[in-house]
């Protein structure tokens, strides 16, 4: 099991895509940048459990292992999320993002205020995009406005 996979806790399917609800994702352009971000979260006083780090290499061998669990059906409600112009999407960008090199800063966030501060924290520190999965849907905090 990979650590992407024992650290999103509460993360569901929503049409074939992984669906990390409850997480604020951010992406950088390099691993140093996303490390830096993670570190102000953790001197914040985020613990260590609630936010994580992943180079690009991670978040592709994520995205393949999460094909191979879901699948023909899975494949096919990703299509049917593209079609829709949903969640997939957004994967779809983030892998490829992944594959040039990026790295993800992800923060584990079960109430509005703490979304609110982790935001508060990452914002300075310009990811390319930040988004935050949710019941009702994703809220977009900087590069998909």
């Amino acid at each position: 099991m990979s650590r992407l996979s024992t650290f999103f806790k509460d993360a569901d399917t929503e049409f074939g895509v992984f669906y990390p609800k409850h997480y604020l994702l951010a992406v950088y352009p390099n691993f140093a940048d996303a490390d830096c971000a993670k570190a102000k979260l953790n001197c914040s006083g985020r613990p260590d459990e609630d936010v994580i780090c992943v180079p690009g290499e991670g978040v592709v061998r994520f995205a393949e292992d999460h094909l191979l669990k879901d699948g023909l059906w899975g494949m096919m409600m990703t299509e049917l999320s593209r079609v829709f112009g949903t969640e997939a999407l957004y994967a779809d960008k983030d892998l490829a993002a992944a594959k040039k090199g990026a790295a993800f800063v992800a923060v584990h966030c079960l109430t509005d205020d703490a979304k609110s501060e982790a935001w508060k924290i990452l914002e300075p520190t310009h990811p390319l995009v930040a988004r935050y999965y949710s019941f009702g849907g994703i809220e977009h905090f900087a590069g998909e406005n």
